[in-house]
């Protein structure tokens, strides 16, 4: 969607509202409740996304027997971001770290509340069937239908495994997110969470541009960034077959494109070797060597950038800029969001790879 038309759907970005509920309760921000600080930081990395909560509540006040009955550790926790009466909503999690600090002269209280999304949960758990045998895919199905991430994480989505790499596999790993975070690296999957929805799969799932930038009106800050560093000029991948021959194969970097990379290709002149006791055919090892050669070419350019609060804004999906700028003009896929909402207003930061 066009910015401009996001000014028209939230009437100018006055009043930035949002829904915060814990333990199937709203924390109402009323008489006597003041929020310091609300941001939401959401992320496809190998790390959970997350929320935190700084707010201070009057002595006396009606809201603060509510927030201490929803505000309990393990609670789900859902947060909704907008503008006036239009809200969208971009976290799903569950409630991991809170912090009461009482003032006994002023009898007020200040809660500071942190929360996780299912990839947490992840990090909390671990299937007790070691040993049994199944192939990769069905390890990851197992683990992501578990119930501790269907209450937070309704809709999963998970991309076909290639029928080549679908090997036996036994559990490696201390915790179900090491696990799924192993077998992600392993196929250079995407394993991300955003509001209700968890996705495991192969990178960019979707083409959608989340948000157009038609124009230099939103953005605050804009910083375009390309880089030589851990990048090379093929990825070889090496096995052995069934008869113990040695298998390798190469995947050249494809030709760089965009402004101010004309002499990459020139400047580097090396291979990055990866054994890989699992491959035991050609055809693994030319899968592996082309997806991993893209994902380290893919993050060669890097966009940051600061400005309105825009729930729409969210990770694995595009930002395009069009007519900000002829050196950033381009479409991008956002790997970091993080909303905040302060005294100040609403902000949203992102950092996108292209």
């Amino acid at each position: 969607m066009n910015f401009s038309r996001l000014y028209e759907k939230y009437e100018g970005f006055h009043r930035p509202t949002f829904t915060l509920r814990a333990n199937g309760s709203g924390l109402e921000v009323e008489e006597g409740v003041r929020i310091q600080i609300l941001q939401c930081c959401l992320t496809t990395l190998r790390q959970a996304g997350s929320l935190f909560l700084a707010a201070e509540l009057a002595a006396g006040s009606d809201a603060e027997e509510a927030w201490r009955e929803a505000i309990q550790l393990g609670a789900v926790c859902t947060l909704s971001l907008g503008y006036q009466k239009s809200e969208e909503e971009v976290f799903s999690g569950f409630i991991y770290d809170v912090a009461w600090e009482i003032f006994p002269e002023s009898g007020a209280q200040h809660v500071e509340m942190i929360c996780l999304d299912v990839r947490g949960q992840l990090m909390l758990s671990a299937r007790a069937d070691a040993g049994t045998a199944r192939t990769l895919s069905q390890l990851v199905d197992g683990v992501l239908k578990q119930s501790c991430c269907s209450r937070m994480a309704p809709q999963v989505e998970l991309g076909a495994v290639p029928e080549e790499l679908d090997l036996p596999v036994q559990r490696t790993g201390a915790t179900d997110f090491a696990i799924l975070c192993a077998a992600a690296d392993f196929l250079c999957f995407e394993f991300y969470a955003f509001a209700g929805w968890l996705y495991f799969g192969p990178p960019r799932p979707s083409s959608d541009t989340a948000v157009t930038f038609d124009g230099p009106n939103g953005l605050m800050r804009l910083r375009r960034r390309r880089t030589l560093a851990g990048q090379c000029a093929a990825v070889a991948v090496s096995g052995t077959d069934d008869r113990g021959e040695r298998i390798y194969a190469r995947q050249a970097r494809e030709t760089d494109r965009g402004p101010g990379v004309g002499g990459m290709g020139e400047a580097l002149a090396l291979d990055f070797h990866q054994a890989e006791p699992a491959v035991r055919t050609m055809a693994q090892a030319s899968i592996l060597a082309q997806a991993r050669m893209q994902a380290l070419q893919r993050r060669c350019g890097t966009l940051t950038g600061q400005g309105t609060g825009l729930p729409e804004l969210r990770p694995g999906r595009f930002v395009e800029l069009a007519g900000v700028n002829g050196e950033a003009d381009g479409r991008f896929y956002v790997q970091n969001v993080t909303h905040t909402i302060d005294e100040t207003g609403f902000e949203t930061c992102f950092e996108a790879e292209g």
